[in-house]
């Protein structure tokens, strides 16, 4: 039987309980919650993302990605939120590649305001993620075709699609080690769909 009100370690016990497996199942303040499905647009925008940062992590042999990892971002309550991507810096190499929960800091958090829920709900997990200590946020909107950057305590830095998501030497973390040294991406290529998924 699903508690209502738990913690996140009973969370990561009971979340494949839960409706549709648990994929989208997060904790807010003790309580499960079942997000929307992600939209297709979605599924391209992490497909693309990904295939970009192992491109960057092979060349540089720094850091790792994990995909709907659910960071511990507050306790008692506690909260679980599920970014779509988590790269960390810092910490054993892949070690939290197999676990539900973590109470790890990543150095960046990929969040895609695809669908109603995750919009309404992105300022306060912006908020969550930063007074957890993430340094670098990216949060990617299909919809508009833009991305904002939020890093350190500099202003949000909105991207269109003519833009480049690139560091420009502004990612770092709290003691001035670099995110993603080197990586450049069109915006263009975020969203688009590769050519061998739509046969072109």
């Amino acid at each position: 039987m699903i508690a209502r009100s738990m913690t996140a370690e009973q969370f990561a016990e009971q979340k494949f309980e839960l409706a549709d497996g648990g994929r989208w199942a997060e904790l807010i303040a003790g309580e499960p919650v079942i997000l929307e499905p992600p939209t297709s647009e979605h599924g391209t925008v992490v497909m693309n993302l990904s295939r970009a940062l192992a491109e960057s992590i092979e060349q540089t042999r720094v850091g790792y990605a994990c995909f709907e990892l659910g960071l511990i971002v507050q306790r008692d309550p506690d909260t679980v939120l599920a970014p779509a991507i988590s790269y960390f810096l810092t910490g054993d190499r892949w070690a939290e590649m197999d676990n539900v929960v973590t109470e790890s800091c990543p150095s960046l958090v990929v969040e895609v305001a695809s669908t109603p829920d995750r919009r309404r709900s992105i300022a306060n997990r912006v908020a969550a993620f930063r007074a957890h200590g993430v340094a670098l946020i990216w949060v990617v909107d299909p919809h508009q075709q833009q991305i904002s950057v939020y890093s350190g305590t500099d202003p949000v830095d909105v991207l269109k699609t003519d833009h480049l998501l690139t560091a420009g030497g502004k990612w770092v973390t709290d003691n001035g080690s670099p995110i993603l040294f080197g990586f450049s991406l069109p915006l263009t290529d975020v969203f688009a769909e590769p050519d061998w998924w739509t046969g072109r």
